[in-house]
């Protein structure tokens, strides 16, 4: 049986073919293939993502441990800076050093070395050259101790008996934390 179809209903007739073709094509392949691209770039993303973090995290824990071996080696060195029980002769000594070689008369007025607490206070009256006071505040600051000042009171020394006008009296108060060995 042969059709006889006329060139307007043959040409009907490919074109919804080719339509239906294109249709199936453009649903059954490429759509399809837009959204699996479309998945396959968000998931990169979030990998992308997932992967800088990584990276940020390693980058943090190398310059985290790099600081850590910094911080070591300060830590390291604390102990030389600590008074412990039984160095008061040590810290007396340090102290009188101190007063010599900055040509200052030093006092302790008060201390509690005799029964060491959780601190040492010391109290101290210092009387010289004020460029010395400030030689013996600065030496201070350099010593093996770390010394916590609590109080300080400058004050010119200057009287009708000493004429010295650089002549100065400091009090000062001084504070160690005491450790066990």
């Amino acid at each position: 049986m042969k059709l006889n179809l006329n060139t307007e209903k043959r040409t009907l007739i490919i074109l919804a073919v080719f339509t239906v073709i294109t249709l199936t094509i453009i649903f059954g392949i490429i759509f399809p293939t837009i959204r699996y691209i479309r998945n396959l770039e968000e998931e990169t993303n979030s990998l992308r993502v997932y992967l800088e973090k990584k990276y940020e995290n390693t980058r943090n824990i190398r310059t985290s441990k790099k600081k850590i071996d910094e911080i070591e080696s300060i830590v390291a060195q604390y102990p030389d800076l600590l008074f412990y029980r039984g160095d008061e002769l040590k810290l007396i000594t340090s102290l009188e050093r101190l007063a010599s070689n900055n040509k200052v008369i030093q006092k302790i007025n008060s201390s509690n070395l005799d029964k060491p607490g959780e601190t040492v206070n010391f109290s101290l009256t210092l009387s010289g050259d004020y460029q010395n006071i400030l030689k013996y505040l600065s030496s201070i600051e350099k010593e093996d101790f770390y010394f916590t000042i609590t109080n300080l009171q400058i004050s010119s020394a200057f009287s009708t008996q000493n004429n010295n006008p650089s002549a100065t009296i400091m009090n000062l108060d001084l504070l160690l934390y005491v450790n066990e060995r």
